[in-house]
């Protein structure tokens, strides 16, 4: 009787076991494995600083909050995963603020977030604000032409001595703070444009520093 209790008791341990090991994640080897919660990086995603310059002009007396303002990027940027925007590459921002100076205020303001860049096949959201601005660099210069007979001797002659008068444009890097070679125009730390004068614009080309930060 007693070797009969043994075997019985025996055999329910074993019938356990075997539920449990079947109940067992280890025993499906082809089941896939929990997935992590942190979210991966963010492909073609754009950190530091770039320079790129505005395709058209800009007035707080024309514009409004939610107007498009486009620009492009004047060098090649680099991001995130071996994506690079070449060179040109479009930049679009939207207003959220603009004012002119009416009675009663002593500034007019423009603000604009600069949140994607076009790439090809779709665009890339960024997180940026406006660090420096700067004038056109190209400005004034002048390309091309022929030169005509009559114009043979003035162009044989010693050329006008430069106009150093307006002082060198600033070109932008990243030190580049607040607003550089534009007079009566000021920019906040939070990338907001103010000036004392009715209204703040700024011409076709004008140059602006962006920091970009993790979205």
């Amino acid at each position: 009787m007693k070797q009969w209790f043994t075997s019985m008791l025996f055999a329910a341990l074993a019938v356990s076991l075997c539920a449990g090991l079947e109940s067992s994640p280890a025993a499906h080897p082809g089941q896939a494995p929990a997935q992590s919660s942190a979210a991966p990086a963010t492909a073609g995603q754009v950190q530091g600083f770039f320079t790129m310059e505005l395709t058209k002009s800009v007035d707080s007396k024309k514009l409004k909050d939610g107007d498009e303002v486009d620009a492009k990027l004047v060098t090649d940027v680099h991001a995130a995963d071996n994506v690079t925007f070449p060179r040109g590459s479009k930049v679009i921002g939207h207003v959220t603020e603009s004012k002119a100076r009416s009675k009663g205020d002593t500034e007019s303001a423009l603000a604009i977030n600069f949140d994607k860049i076009i790439r090809t096949g779709g665009e890339t959201p960024i997180k940026s604000v406006i660090q420096a601005v700067a004038p056109n660099p190209n400005a004034g210069v002048t390309t091309g032409g022929g030169v005509g007979y009559g114009d043979l001797k003035a162009a044989t002659a010693a050329p006008p001595a430069p106009d150093t008068s307006r002082g060198p444009t600033p070109l932008l890097n990243e030190q580049s703070v607040g607003v550089l070679g534009i007079k009566n125009l000021q920019l906040s730390p939070d990338g907001v444009l103010t000036s004392g004068g009715k209204e703040v614009k700024l011409d076709s080309g004008t140059r602006v520093l962006l920091k970009a930060s993790a979205q």
